[in-house]
Formats: C-alpha cells, sequence, structure tokens
C-alpha cells in the first residue's frame, strides 16, 4: 500500500514550494492543494509511534466489539434452535391445587375424552400424549445415586428396589426432556404412535444390564403399585430396545427411583397393558399438542378454553411456561449482551475522544499552516478522520483473531451469569418452596447449556458500522476547539 500512495504521489504533484511540520515535510504544487487522503497517509507513516499507538486503541475497541457481536449472533441463533424445537405447543395436565391425580404419588388424570375434544380443533396439527406406570423390574438393577440420599424404611427400600417406572408416549420425540436437551438419544430410534412393547432405556442402565439395541427384557406390573391396586396383574411383557439415551438429574434426584437414569420410556400400548386399562380409559400424566400456525395460538387457546372441560382441574400451559427458566436465561442473556456493546460503545468514544483530543491539541501548529493554504476546517476534520480509518483497515483486520480468542471464553461468562440470574428468578417464583427431583421437575430448572460463538462476515461488518460511528463522533467532540476558533486565533496560537 505505501508503494501505490508514493508512486500516485510522485505521478500528481511536482515540487513547487516546500513546507514542514514538525518532520513532516509537504511538497505542494502551486494552485493545487494536496487531497485529504495524501495529507492522511503522510502523516501516519510518518508518524509512526503515534501510530501504533493508535493502532492498539482502535485494536482493542474492535476486540470487544466483534466479540460483543458474535455473542449476540449466537445467543440469537440458540433461540432459534431452542424455540424451533419446542414448537408452537400448548399441554394440558393437572391443576394440582385442586386436582392431586391419581393414587398415593399423585399421577396425571387427564382423560382421553379431554384429549379427543382438543384434537377436534382446527389448527392443531399433531399430539403427543405422556403416561406413567409402575413396573416390577424383575431382577433389573437401577443406576444408584452417586451421593448419598434420603432413606426409607427397610421395608419400603426393598419395595423400591424391584419397583421402576414406565413412561408411555405415542412419540419421544416430542417429549419435553428431549424436546429441551436434558435427554438425547444417542442410537436407535424413537418410540413411535404405532410401537407396541418397545422401550428406550438410558446408556448406564443398559450397559448395567449388559442391554443394547434388539436386547429384550421383561417386566410386569408392580404389586406395589399406587393404581389399580385391586385389580390382579401378573402378566409379564416382554419390551424390546430400540434406543438409547443420555441425560442425568443426579445433581436433583433424592432416591434412585427418581433418576432419568432407571426411566423406562415405552409405547402407550406397553403402558396400557401395565396398568390393565384401554387407550380409551387410560388416564393420562399429560398431553401435549401442536398448531400449525404460531400466530393463531391464542385464538386456538381461546377455544380450548371454551370446552365443556372442568377447567378448575386442569391447565393450559404454552411451551414457552414449560422451559420458563430457560427462556429467563436467554433474556438475561440477551439483557448482558446489550450492556456488553453498549458499554464497549460508550468507554471507547470516551477513551479514544480523549486521546485525540490532547493529540489535536498538539496539532495546532500543523492546523495553522494547512489555514494559511487555504484549507478549510472540515477539511482537516476529514484528515483526521482519514488517518484513523486508514489505521482502522489493519487493527480492524487483526481483531478477528483476537476476537475469536475471547468470544467464546466471554460467551461462557456470561452464559453462567444469565443462568444465574435464571436460577435465582425461578427461586422467587417458587416463593420458598422447594422444586421436586424428578425428571419432569428438572424440565422447569432447565437452563442454558452452552453457546457455540463464531465470528462472521455479518459481526466484521457491524464492527464497521460502529466502528467508523465511533471514530467520527471521537473526532468531532475533540476538534471541537480547533473548530470554534477563528483562523486568527489558531495563527496567533503558533507563535
Amino acid at each position: 500500500m505505501p508503494v501505490l500512495f508514493a508512486a500516485f504521489f510522485q505521478k500528481n504533484f511536482s515540487i513547487s514550494y516546500r513546507f514542514h511540520i514538525g518532520d513532516i515535510n509537504f511538497h505542494h504544487r502551486g494552485g493545487k492543494k494536496m487531497s485529504v487522503l495524501k495529507r492522511a497517509f503522510l502523516y501516519i507513516t510518518r508518524k509512526k509511534a503515534k501510530s501504533l499507538i493508535m493502532f492498539f486503541i482502535l485494536f482493542g475497541i474492535a476486540t470487544s466489539m466483534i466479540a460483543g457481536f458474535a455473542i449476540q449472533s449466537a445467543t440469537k441463533e440458540t433461540r432459534k434452535t431452542i424455540n424451533s424445537a419446542i414448537g408452537a405447543s400448548f399441554e394440558i395436565g393437572v391443576n394440582l391445587q385442586n386436582n392431586f391425580g391419581i393414587g398415593d404419588r399423585g399421577l396425571g388424570n387427564v382423560p382421553g375424552s379431554i384429549v379427543d375434544k382438543v384434537k377436534s380443533i382446527e389448527g392443531i396439527t399433531s399430539n403427543d400424549l405422556r403416561t406413567l406406570s409402575e413396573v416390577d423390574l424383575m431382577g433389573l438393577k437401577k443406576v444408584p445415586l452417586k451421593t448419598e440420599h434420603f432413606s426409607y424404611s427397610p421395608n419400603q427400600e426393598a419395595i423400591l428396589k424391584t419397583m421402576g417406572d414406565l413412561q408411555g408416549n405415542e412419540n419421544t420425540e416430542l417429549d419435553n426432556k428431549f424436546v429441551a436437551g436434558s435427554l438425547k438419544l444417542t442410537s436407535g430410534r424413537h418410540i413411535k404412535k404405532d410401537d407396541v412393547n418397545k422401550v428406550l432405556v438410558h446408556e448406564e442402565f443398559a450397559a448395567l444390564n449388559n442391554l443394547q439395541i434388539g436386547s429384550k427384557f421383561k417386566v410386569k406390573a408392580s404389586p406395589y403399585r399406587s393404581v389399580n391396586k385391586d385389580k390382579v396383574l401378573n402378566d409379564e411383557i416382554e419390551l424390546e430396545v430400540v434406543g438409547l439415551f443420555t441425560g442425568s438429574n443426579q445433581d436433583r434426584a433424592t432416591h434412585e427411583i427418581e433418576l432419568i437414569e432407571n426411566i423406562l420410556m415405552s409405547d402407550i400400548t406397553t403402558a396400557t397393558q401395565i396398568s390393565g386399562s384401554s387407550r380409551e380409559t387410560l388416564p393420562y400424566q399429560d398431553a401435549k399438542f401442536y398448531v400449525s400456525d404460531a400466530s393463531k395460538m391464542p385464538e386456538i387457546l381461546e377455544k380450548v378454553k371454551k370446552l365443556d372441560i372442568d377447567w378448575s382441574k386442569y391447565t393450559v400451559t404454552t411451551s414457552n411456561k414449560n422451559f420458563k427458566t430457560l427462556t429467563t436465561s436467554l433474556d438475561a442473556m440477551d439483557r448482558l449482551i446489550k450492556q456488553l456493546i453498549v458499554g464497549s460503545i460508550i468507554i471507547s468514544s470516551i477513551i479514544l475522544s480523549l486521546v485525540l483530543a490532547f493529540w489535536i491539541n498538539g496539532r495546532i501548529h500543523e492546523t495553522g499552516v494547512l489555514l494559511s493554504l487555504g484549507i478549510s476546517k472540515s477539511n482537516i476534520v476529514l484528515q483526521y478522520i482519514a488517518e484513523l480509518l486508514m489505521i482502522a483497515v489493519f487493527s480492524f483486520g487483526a481483531s478477528i483473531g483476537s476476537g475469536m480468542l475471547i468470544a467464546q471464553k466471554l460467551g461462557d461468562s456470561l452464559v453462567k451469569q444469565a443462568n444465574d440470574a435464571g436460577r435465582l428468578a425461578l427461586g422467587n417464583t417458587l416463593g420458598g418452596m422447594n422444586l421436586g427431583a424428578d425428571a419432569e421437575s428438572s424440565l422447569i430448572a432447565k437452563t442454558l447449556d452452552s453457546i457455540h460463538v463464531t465470528i462472521g462476515a455479518n459481526e466484521f461488518m457491524w464492527v464497521w458500522i460502529m466502528g467508523i460511528g465511533i471514530i467520527i463522533l471521537s473526532v468531532g467532540i475533540s476538534s471541537m476547539n480547533i473548530i470554534k476558533l477563528k483562523p486568527k486565533e489558531i495563527l496567533s496560537k503558533m507563535s
């Protein structure tokens, strides 16, 4: 670049007279003024120390901004992915204030009749039904808690040792635990609506019991179940493993029966066989419904509320409320990023303005000479801007590498702060009550796992847009004294 500037300079300018400002010699051909860009180039190439200092100042400004914009883009992409996974949906469950559920454990009792009524509403495209049954594991080992847990009486512990939860789903892919990422399918496939006697098991449970895809094992209704205790249910049901998943709630569970690692995720038909019910009489833990158009959600919910259902016993919850802590974490993340970006812009403008004000006041002699040659104040200010933009080409470019080094670490730190804010909001909502430790309760406390930060053309473009704005603003502020002075006053200061 210096060679190109020099060649252009030699081609267009011959020495008519010479003047110098400090250690900078300007060659000027009579009648023709030197351009802003040429004066700016001569200044930054001769004043190497000042140019180097300004390079690092602009480099720091650009690094902070590009990191902020990259984290902002990553958060938007994460929110988009989560919203896409959650989908436009709502869920009908029991109102625990007026409807504790069935049995000692308060299992769900959403009847199939409610499901049929809701499914008939136009705009609802699909649904997932979920039920919970208690099974005798028939010798299968359970994944133990990694820490000390709450202990029941010896008799109760003996009962719980053989008992496990079997969750029946129409489609496990739509189950909130998979949607939120609490569980991840690692091999095999999900449970589908028409499946019979198929099951998903946790990888640790599978390893403990020598199970793999295609393995079969038997279970039966637990004699200590809390539902249909009077029925004789001794039939053994053989289940085939069609998928393995990962996920854990070891940090929250107080007993092995609450561990996600020990839950069996099966189909609705298996659940009816275990409970001795039929699809018509089987009570569901909850029912999840998807709508075709998210914008029509309020209209559809209004129709749902008008159905002949005793709403004092049931609740309707939209998908975003099911993951309240997660959405709160994302909202907190947005606020933190905005504070980071706005703070960077304000602090950068202040620092740059102060440095430039000091330097521009030291260039009063140069300003006076340029004014004596008939160069306007606005033209001189444009030279200052051009000088910074030339340096910015290199400092902004170098900020891509430094931004990549700090953006991910800074993003991880902001995720932690956002999650802390989400947990605090959840605690305030619960009003001092403890959240359950089971797999479903863990969903409510689900926070943001991580964000993947990358720097692309869009982030670099915004650095240039904001960087140019900061440069123009800072030069304008720091040049106010020069602009306000009259040419005679500037020339008098030269002496």
